[in-house]
């Protein structure tokens, strides 16, 4: 085979094989459950497996009072605690003792643009046929994407209890909670009480310079007679499909993750099309798939997350484990419920089951310090061996920096100085295959009608030549790695968010709003298949044209810092191999 066929297919793999990485994370199949999960049945219906007795809290509640007055409701007036820290604003309210608001101080959920900048993307948005896009003041992310008529999470559950047990107001001890100075802590209560003995407490614990929220659960029996229960919190969330598909924004609400057994499974609920795809083909889906699934054991973490931010529960550590349920339906939205095991309370007796919520963004040093293996929420992929390195050096420079579209060009300097011998060993083996041209096309003639003779003299004609028709394709089957390991670091590294390079470009996270560099790395492909020797065979040659377009296609929804990359590695490519033809 000539080294221009070996070529194509090598860079058609190529192609693929990034099709693939990109359909992976936002096509991705359904994932099967593994043997030990089973379909869920609605929480409220039906309890999980316990070995306790088949009394549930709500079946005992009807048992001590039964024979006795019905007790007189407390009529409980609604309140809504308002809290504030450093690093966000929060709203708990009594309706449940669950989490109405939660809006981080330092992040927003969008950054803004200039009226030039605006202008442009209009521009390049009506040729494409796109509504005009129209500025919106950025406002400070929320964790909280649901209403209290759709569900707030945090609340308390008690498997197989009675529908309804817990609604209603409960008692809070405060009005509102402000925490200015370092180190500061404060607390806010909330209690029910049972008609059954059964006393439930709420106590949520804040911190002043921390995204972390302590919950202990109370369970106190003031009855003579043992209680068997099983309780635990909730998180509800919602999968915004029409966010995502208008303003492209993946910051939160768009997967679900566990780690049990020092395993994370993960689930994309949106498997989103508005990367690796061309402009205008943004996804329409409108609804998640229902889906309901049941796992226990070991389960340290569960959270509910998009690239950048997570609401991440994580219950105490138990030899019992937890039980986890999770369902979807088809109005998007997603109630997880993180059960404790089956317990007996006995008369007098208190239990507490203290549980902490972290929500804020995925920053790897942020989770590490909350332990049980938090940072596995961010996952590089297969090359993750490739993608620390890239993005330990990325951080690096960005100390002197200030600029990670500068950090990137620095990186492809580096990167192209290091795969420098093996460039040199490329263009080497193109000069080689350009000398033996005439030789290959006589060959050719000379043997027309039989196509296994002419293979087999074309590759002892290498072999007299000592030429290795792969070599040529040797670099870019190097970078291939480099390639989606930093894609995965820009699109999973909280770094990255919002971080600008230069004029129109303000987050090299996302696309390139108006496509410039995407056509100008097109452009430099071009180029560079221009200065490379042609192919004997004008098919090849046809086929090896069409590259630059299929690549500017692939990369015009790709992250603008990836675009950067590939543009400035075709740039210092075109810069050597144009010294190396001068010279020689």
């Amino acid at each position: 085979m000539e080294k221009r066929t070996i070529l194509a297919i090598i860079i058609t793999f190529f192609i693929i094989l990034l099709w693939g990485v990109i359909q992976s994370k936002y096509f991705p199949p359904a994932p099967p459950n593994p043997p030990t999960k089973e379909e869920m049945k609605p929480p409220l219906a039906s309890a999980p497996e316990s070995k306790a007795p088949e009394k549930t809290a709500g079946s005992q509640e009807s048992s001590v009072s039964e024979g006795k007055p019905a007790p007189v409701t407390k009529v409980i007036p609604k309140k809504e605690v308002s809290i504030e820290t450093q690093n966000y604003w929060a709203v708990v309210t009594s309706e449940g003792g669950t989490l109405k608001q939660f809006r981080l101080k330092k992040y927003l959920d969008r950054v803004e643009e200039s009226p030039t900048v605006l202008k442009l993307i209009n521009l390049v948005g009506s040729l494409l046929g796109k509504p005009e896009k129209v500025q919106k003041k950025p406002e400070p992310v929320s964790l909280v994407n649901t209403t209290e008529k759709e569900g707030l999470p945090l609340g308390m559950v008690l498997a197989g209890s009675t529908p309804g047990l817990l609604e209603g107001n409960w008692e809070v001890d405060k009005d509102q909670l402000t925490l200015e100075k370092p180190g500061d802590k404060g607390e806010v209560s909330f209690t029910k009480e049972l008609g059954n003995g059964l006393k439930l407490s709420k106590r949520y614990g804040f911190s002043s310079d921390s995204d972390v929220v302590d919950l202990e659960l109370v369970v106190q029996n003031a009855s003579s007679n043992e209680i068997p229960l099983q309780p635990g919190i909730d998180w509800i969330g919602r999968v915004d499909l029409r966010k995502l598909a208008e303003e492209e924004n993946k910051d939160f609400g768009l997967k679900y993750a566990y780690l049990k057994n020092q395993k994370v499974e993960i689930k994309d609920l949106a498997m989103s099309g508005s990367s690796g795809c061309t402009p205008g083909c943004e996804s329409t889906k409108t609804a998640i798939d229902t889906f309901q699934i049941s796992d226990k054991g070991n389960i340290q973490w569960f959270a509910f997350a998009g690239e950048f931010f997570t609401a991440l529960l994580i219950p105490p550590s138990s030899k019992e484990g937890f039980t986890l349920t999770v369902r979807g339906d088809e109005k998007n939205f997603v109630k997880a419920e993180l059960y404790s095991a089956p317990l007996v309370v006995s008369p007098g007796q208190t239990i507490k089951i203290p549980y902490r919520i972290y929500l804020g963004p995925k920053k790897v040093e942020f989770l590490k310090e909350l332990g049980a293996d938090a940072d596995k929420l961010i996952d590089f992929g297969f090359f993750t061996i490739v993608a620390k390195p890239l993005l330990w050096l990325l951080n690096l420079t960005h100390h002197a920096t200030r600029n990670f579209g500068i950090d990137i060009i620095i990186l492809s300097i580096l990167l192209k100085v290091i795969f420098l011998p093996l460039t040199q060993i490329s263009l080497k083996s193109m000069k080689e295959m350009q000398k033996v041209q005439p030789e290959m096309a006589r060959l050719k003639e000379m043997y027309k009608n039989d196509k296994a003779r002419i293979q087999q003299e074309v590759m002892l004609l290498y072999k007299r030549r000592k030429i290795n028709p792969l070599s040529g394709c040797l670099p870019m089957l190097i970078q291939i790695p480099v390639f989606i390991a930093l894609y995965n670091v820009l699109q999973n590294t909280f770094e990255m968010r919002h971080a600008p390079f230069m004029l129109w470009i303000l987050d090299l996270s996302a696309k390139d709003p108006i496509y410039i560099t995407p056509l100008i790395m097109g452009a430099t492909m071009v180029i560079q298949q221009k200065m490379t020797p042609t192919a004997a065979d004008p098919a090849q040659a046809k086929l090896f044209m069409l590259m630059p377009i299929m690549f500017t296609f692939l990369f015009l929804s790709l992250p603008s810092g990836l675009v950067l990359y590939w543009l400035v590695t075709n740039v210092l490519s075109i810069a050597h191999q144009y010294y190396m033809t001068k010279k020689t």
